[in-house]
């Protein structure tokens, strides 16, 4: 006599489509999260900043940064639009650059830096963008209060 072996039917695993749609709008919700939270601990630092700079300069579209390049000295680095050729030398340019480093001082703890960056840039249609830079070490710069 022979034994007959019967296995059980085999289950098919299947996941449900709607569970597939929840998954989707969960991996959504969490990516937009983790990015949103990346931006705010990356930008809340500079933000009195780049604010300032936005009203004082309307359309200028602010960008400032701050720390270390591969073993550099600390730097603040703002950088904004201007509607003009940037020059150095031509009062235009000066007077706005005076200004962006007086901003940075009063809404900036600028004393945890060694270098300020003020990048002008004019983005012409179909043309190359000109960029002038201005670098300051913050130890020449004059001593003011700064308001937090």
């Amino acid at each position: 006599m022979s034994a007959v072996v019967v296995t059980p039917p085999q289950r098919k695993r299947e996941v449900p489509g709607w569970w597939i749609v929840v998954g989707m709008f969960v991996l959504g919700a969490a990516g937009s999260v983790l990015n949103y939270t990346y931006w705010d601990l990356h930008t809340r630092p500079f933000r009195p900043l780049t604010e300032a700079i936005g009203r004082e300069f309307r359309h200028s579209l602010p960008k400032v940064e701050g720390g270390r390049n591969k073993q550099g000295p600390m730097t603040l680095r703002v950088a904004l639009r201007v509607p003009f050729k940037p020059v150095k030398g031509i009062e235009e340019t000066e007077s706005i650059v005076r200004r962006v480093v007086e901003l940075a001082r009063i809404h900036t703890d600028v004393s945890r830096y060694e270098i300020l960056e003020v990048y002008l840039i004019q983005r012409a249609p179909e043309q190359m963008a000109v960029t002038e830079t201005f670098k300051f070490p913050v130890a020449t710069l004059p001593k003011t209060t700064s308001v937090q």
